[in-house]
């Protein structure tokens, strides 16, 4: 763990300690240790001061004896040097005999000695300050004098200067020591009392206890702070208290209403599919009762030609018998009967198919069978289904869809769309007329097919467009409309043929219908 994390962890009273004192002895060590460093800068310089001082004053003294090569001379002044202490050693060298020790001093305390030429003397030494002058007469240079000082007595003073530096750092340390615990009792005592706020709010939930505040200082102002904040969140907790009440109230008020809403969803739902029911019902009777009355048709004619050839048979049995029958007669009889036969032979057939393409779309419409049929021949027996519908009116049907085009799907479904949206047009797009045009188009998009239904009937408003696929949404209320034929198309368009549908339409500009399918429709998709 690094010092940082480990002082993140101290308590508050650890952390003013240690901050203040720390802070006091770093002033005082670094105070002491530049004023350690600055006297003993200013000794050593007043040291060197001093020895330059007597090196120049017996460069001058020496000058005559070193003139005159009285090397006795110069020893005896060199003894003087004596009287100073400090000095270990003393040396003077002749230049005008290159340089060699002409005179010397040594004090008793050192076992150092001169070297025997100016050229052997060191620059520096540890512990020692050598200091080297020129020796002049007139303006010649005969000579070296050198003075050797040694630094104890500097050492010395400044042990005692660092001893007084120490001290100085105790106190000030004793003295940081006692002012923090002052100090921190101000700080500590004050938070100390704002904890134990915080935990009997945090333990016991009791946001009417208020922390007692101490001084009008920065702490002070966090006191105020915090009991404001106490306050708020009491008069919220009040008001939290009073709306979860009456949340709980209309939770049981709605779950009371929520359970009637249920009741009446499943009864809808049942009454839904009733109407459902009975609007496909309605639906395949009025096509039972077309399909009944165009089969009239071929079978009364069919019946007159077999009444037909069944007179004209009598008629020639009974010539046959007389002996009255012709070549003639026969003849005549011969075409009635290829007449009767082929009026009677077409009738049927159109009878047949009438009844086959009836028996088909019936049987889709009411099943919800997944086979693989020819949209464009289904279409077309759709068509026929509802030729009966069609025949009392003056609109036209076209259909244009390509050849071969099979899909795997719910032909019931599709036969329930086309019809619914057939008789829609026949019921609320011509209410007045009964001419127009209806188109019926399919485009081949690749695994889905297009189908764009048009009529040039009335159109829509935007607000009955808006509702068009509502359930239960009819413009024609009072007059037998249930609501339910659009809605039905968008369901078996969007549930169980997985397709898309939309519609367009301005009033008096018809409406169009776009049906958008999958040509593949497997039961996995429709589960």
């Amino acid at each position: 763990m690094s010092i940082l994390s480990r002082l993140n962890v101290l308590p508050i009273r650890h952390k003013i300690l240690f901050s203040i004192i720390g802070t006091s002895l770093i002033v005082v060590v670094i105070s002491t240790t530049v004023y350690l460093a600055i006297g003993w800068v200013n000794l050593k310089n007043k040291a060197i001061s001093e020895l330059e001082t007597t090196a120049n004053i017996f460069a001058q003294n020496i000058s005559a004896a070193l003139s005159f090569g009285d090397a006795a001379a110069a020893n005896e002044l060199l003894l003087s040097l004596g009287a100073m202490k400090q000095i270990d050693l003393a040396c003077v060298y002749d230049e005008a005999n290159k340089g060699t020790l002409f005179a010397s001093y040594r004090n008793q305390s050192t076992n150092r000695n001169c070297p025997d030429n100016v050229a052997k003397v060191p620059t520096e030494q540890s512990g020692t300050l050598i200091y080297g002058e020129p020796v002049y007469v007139v303006s010649d240079r005969v000579g070296m004098v050198y003075l050797y000082r040694s630094t104890a007595d500097l050492k010395d003073a400044m042990g005692l200067s660092v001893l007084v530096g120490v001290g100085m750092v105790a106190i000030s340390f004793l003295i940081a020591f006692v002012l923090t615990g002052f100090f921190r009792g101000l700080i500590e005592q004050p938070i100390k009392s704002l904890v134990a706020t915080t935990r009997r709010v945090s333990n016991e939930g009791d946001f009417a206890v208020r922390a007692e505040k101490f001084a009008d200082d920065e702490i002070g102002t966090l006191f105020d702070s915090f009991n404001s904040m106490l306050s708020q969140i009491q008069t919220r907790d009040l008001e939290l208290g009073r709306a979860h009440n009456e949340l709980k109230q209309q939770v049981v008020e709605v779950e009371a209403a929520n359970d009637t809403l249920n009741k009446t969803l499943i009864k809808l739902r049942e009454t839904q599919e009733q109407l459902v029911n009975q609007e496909k019902m309605a639906s395949l009777g009025g096509l039972v009762a077309g399909v009944a009355h165009e089969i009239n048709t071929p079978i009364g004619v069919g019946v007159t030609a077999a009444s037909t050839l069944h007179a004209a048979t009598e008629d020639m049995s009974s010539a046959y018998e007389s002996g009255r029958l012709t070549d003639t007669g026969l003849r005549k009889y011969v075409q009635t009967a290829i007449q009767s036969a082929s009026i009677l032979l077409n009738n049927l057939n159109r009878a047949a198919n009438l009844i086959h393409s009836f028996k088909q779309v019936a049987v889709d419409q009411t099943s919800s069978e997944l086979r693989q049929f020819d949209l464009h021949n289904y279409l077309e027996e759709i068509l026929l289904s509802l030729l009966p519908k069609l025949k009392k009116t003056e609109i036209s049907v076209s259909l244009d869809v390509p050849e071969n085009l099979l899909m795997h799907s719910f032909p019931g479904a599709m036969s329930q769309i086309v019809t619914n949206l057939l008789m829609n047009s026949l019921v609320h797009g011509y209410p007045e007329t009964k001419h127009g045009n209806i188109q019926i188009d399919v485009e081949d998009l690749g695994e889905e097919i297009l189908l764009r239904y048009r009529d040039d009937g009335v159109g829509m408003c935007k607000e009955s467009l808006a509702r068009v696929f509502d359930p239960f949404f009819t413009t024609r209320r009072g007059e037998g409309g249930s609501g339910l034929g659009m809605h039905i198309v968008y369901n078996l368009v969007s549930q169980q043929l997985r397709g898309r549908i939309r519609m367009e339409s301005e009033p008096g500009h018809g409406v169009q219908v776009f049906i958008q399918v999958p040509k593949q429709v497997s039961m996995e998709e429709v589960a």
